[in-house]
């Protein structure tokens, strides 16, 4: 184990923090504050047992929490001698080592509380029917559940520059709706940090930080810093409590598409403490927004995008009719300025010509930053920048008409681009910090926070990531019909394209909205049987079961429902597969006990079935469960699998045959239709998509599938690929 001694890590002091080797238990770090709590000082516990102080029950709930991969619970059964009160040990583990957080608990005045206000807090969420309802909604929930004082919404720019675009506050805190902040005052490590850990609480500025003494691996030095509850702020975050005259702040983060959407900072005037179930419970109420947040965004910008494609294709009429791109992008009613807000001008390299449209700098000053551009950042990607004079200061003797620029490359080998300008815009900015001063000692941090107006000169508009997103539409668009020669477009290309789109929709909402409240069911169910197992009786854990049964039947619904909606755009790779081995290996996921319960026969020596063979599996595990399904409560259920000797189109006709119920003759074309069953199977699971994800299969390998049964003796299914 690579040990560090001597790199400094620090943690807050309302916990008390052991790093314990995992093969022995020995402790071989401590937080330098254990004696503050009535225990021993850390020289002293360096090098023992934790079983000297935990019984031996205690340790081995210890060691079961760290066997996963979240942090675990344990209350200790009695607590080391000399520390008094209520506390719990927080368990992180990772490779040999375990780092525990002894902390005091602190519950809301009700043993229900939890529970309950998760219960309404996140149904609040979930029903939120925009962005805007959404964020102020998590304001004004926190600042009531948790009691903070302010509660804002730091909304990241593409550049992390930062604006409080929702708050909630108590009468007497400051008002900070509109305030901005630079990225500086959250730097690329903090962002980092909030990513791999979405909350964090630093409960009082007042109470100095406390070193870890002793040593410890890397693993653990990864969870002291990063993941750590009681982990240490960084300097910003203590400079901008002391500047605010603050004592507690934390935040929450809100990620979406694995990027850092935003913040929510929460702050207080006197400390809070928040034990490992209220930072869980900010965790969840966390993330159903960002499950909601994301879906919102999601849906925005489908509509965004739907209309920036009307003006596309009204576009492509033009370019389709023009002699060069120029002309088309430019010679219509529709042009491509309307394509973004709060431009004035473009400049279009195409064919050799540099055509300008709009209120635009002239050709020689477009090219000589075109040139600057290029020296600095290539042409091979988009760039774009609102202060353009602050970089390239000969910009400013037209800041009035290109104060902004986006840079969209088309062809670099045969220099066409498209450059939009927007102009100037003179704004008195709100600010919340500011640079510190170079000789001002009393501050480790870069920054100083206090609230200020600033008037800023050759500053456009920003460029919005709907603004980007556009744009990069447009650039794939025009690549394309770039390569094809302005060549006609393709109508049924665009109606396929709305299609995938709107099914992305449906796709994105069985995915994740849809899924949300089924997570919170399966979660509170887990709530009741931990925590309130004994009082429910063995009837109530029987109606426990059964709702847990019924949301993971729904899980699987929704599941079979993404298969289906994906299997379009799936790509087929087509082999010659042994139907012996698709069924072995569709029954090796069966139980045994299901095996017990029938007989299957394989006939042996069949021709190959052509196709692909994750598809194929998915076509012989649904007739497969069928059968075994609606044959489970004949006396001898039997299920066989063969070729029939015949074929269709030249391919080999396989079939599933089963005694099981049978189906009705007015039932076998409609049992194929998405989310339709047979008559007389109610009492038997199901969802109405297994055999229509059948049919499409088979369609796509160009085959078919028919049946032939009789109620009460059974059913065939006959299918064959003509791939």
């Amino acid at each position: 184990m690579e040990a560090h001694l001597n790199s400094v890590v620090e943690v807050q002091p309302y916990a008390m923090v052991l790093v314990v080797d995992r093969a022995n238990f020995t402790l071989t770090a401590v937080s330098d504050n254990t004696e503050h709590y009535g225990w021993k000082p850390p020289t002293e516990l360096i090098g023992t047992n934790l079983r000297d102080y935990f019984c031996d029950t205690t340790c081995g709930w210890i060691l079961k929490r760290g066997e996963g991969a979240e942090p675990g619970v344990v209350k200790p059964e009695q607590l080391p001698t000399g520390i008094t009160g209520e506390y719990q040990l927080v368990v992180h583990a990772f490779a040999e080592e375990l780092v525990l957080e002894l902390e005091p608990v602190s519950n809301w005045p009700h043993p229900d509380d939890y529970a309950a206000r998760l219960h309404s807090f996140t149904r609040q969420l979930e029903d939120a029917p925009t962005v805007n309802v959404l964020m102020q909604r998590l304001c004004d929930g926190l600042l009531h559940h948790l009691e903070f004082d302010r509660v804002i919404v730091l909304q990241f720019d593409q550049q992390y520059n930062a604006l409080v675009t929702h708050q909630a506050r108590t009468g007497d805190m400051a008002d900070w709706l509109g305030v901005h902040f630079t990225q500086e005052d959250v730097p690329a490590t903090a962002r980092y940090n909030q990513l791999v850990e979405t909350t964090y609480h630093f409960a009082s500025v007042a109470d100095p930080l406390r070193e870890i003494v002793g040593s410890y691996g890397p693993a653990s030095r990864e969870i002291l810093r990063r993941h750590l509850g009681c982990r240490a702020p960084n300097a910003n975050w203590i400079q901008f409590l002391q500047d605010s005259q603050l004592s507690c702040t934390g935040y929450l983060s809100l990620v979406v598409g694995g990027a850092l959407y935003g913040s929510i900072y929460y702050h207080n005037r006197e400390p809070i403490y928040l034990d490992y179930q209220m930072r869980t419970f900010l965790a969840v109420a966390g993330r159903v927004a960002q499950q909601k947040l994301a879906y919102h965004i999601y849906s925005r910008t489908l509509r965004l995008r739907q209309a920036a494609n009307v003006v596309r294709d009204r576009l492509q009429e033009y370019i389709v009719d023009s002699d060069n791109l120029s002309a088309g992008l430019t010679g219509g009613s529709t042009t491509v300025v309307d394509l973004i807000e709060d431009t004035r001008g473009v400049a279009i390299c195409s064919d050799g010509e540099l055509t300008l449209f709009g209120t635009t700098p002239d050709q020689a000053q477009v090219n000589e930053v075109v040139r600057w551009m290029i020296g600095q950042h290539g042409n091979e990607e988009l760039y774009h920048t609102d202060k353009l004079a602050l970089l390239y200061p000969p910009a400013r003797a037209y800041a009035e008409l290109a104060a902004g620029i986006l840079f969209l490359p088309l062809d670099v080998d045969a220099n066409q681009w498209i450059m939009w300008f927007k102009p100037e815009v003179v704004q008195t900015v709100t600010y919340g910090s500011t640079a510190a001063d170079e000789d001002d000692l009393e501050t480790q941090s870069s920054r100083r926070f206090y609230v200020h107006d600033d008037t800023r000169h050759g500053y456009s508009l920003p460029w919005t990531t709907d603004d980007i997103g556009t744009a990069e539409a447009l650039q794939v668009f025009l690549q394309e019909v770039v390569m094809q020669r302005y060549a006609r477009a393709k109508r049924n290309n665009e109606l396929l394209q709305q299609a995938y789109e709107d099914l992305e929709v449906f796709s994105y909402t069985v995915g994740h909205d849809l899924r949300a409240p089924l997570r919170g069911i399966a979660s509170f169910a887990e709530i009741l049987q931990e925590d309130f197992g004994e009082a429910l009786g063995a009837e109530g854990l029987s109606h426990l079961r059964h709702i847990q049964q019924n949301a993971e039947r729904m899980r699987e619904f929704m599941n079979d429902l993404l298969v289906l909606s994906r299997l379009d755009r799936a790509a087929i790779i087509v082999n010659s597969l042994s139907v012996g081995e698709l069924v072995d290996r569709v029954l090796q996921d069966r139980t045994t006990s299901e095996q017990r319960r029938y007989r299957c026969r394989v006939q042996e020596e069949m021709p190959a079935i052509r196709g692909d063979k994750n598809q194929l599996i998915t076509v012989f595990t649904n007739l497969l469960s069928n059968a075994i399904k609606y044959s489970s409560q004949e006396a001898a259920p039997e299920i066989t699998i063969g070729h029939t000797g015949e074929h269709r189109d030249g391919q080999p006709v396989f079939f599933v045959a089963d005694n099981g119920i049978g189906i009705a003759a007015d039932q076998h074309d409609r049992i194929f239709d998405l989310f339709t069953r047979s008559t007389g199977v109610e009492n038997f699971a199901g969802s109405g998509i297994g055999l229509a994800l059948v049919r499409r299969i088979l369609n796509f390998h160009e085959g078919e599938i028919w049946l032939e049964s009789e109620v009460g003796k059974g059913t065939t299914f006959y299918f064959y690929t003509g791939v």
